[in-house]
């Protein structure tokens, strides 16, 4: 498992040729990968794509994905 950058590097591939192939924006890829940003679901998919990668394999996208899977915890502002 590596990082966004690190799979993008991996495969020779630029920042915006990444958020080319993605077709996001490569702000959007920058700011992923200097965690300044959380990826969008949808993001996720098409970066996973673009690099031909299972989303789980990248580390930004792997923390997004188990937090999603997490039940609720009970007692939030949110529950009430």
């Amino acid at each position: 498992m590596g990082t966004l950058r690190e799979e993008r590097v991996r495969r020779l591939l630029s920042v915006r040729s990444l958020a080319e192939r993605a077709e996001v924006a490569p702000t959007t890829v920058h700011l992923i990968e200097t965690g300044r940003r959380r990826p969008q679901f949808l993001t996720i998919e098409r970066l996973s794509r673009a690099l031909a990668i299972d989303p789980m394999e990248v580390t930004e996208f792997r923390t997004v994905l188990d937090a999603a899977a997490r039940p609720p915890i009970q007692g939030k502002a949110q529950d009430r």
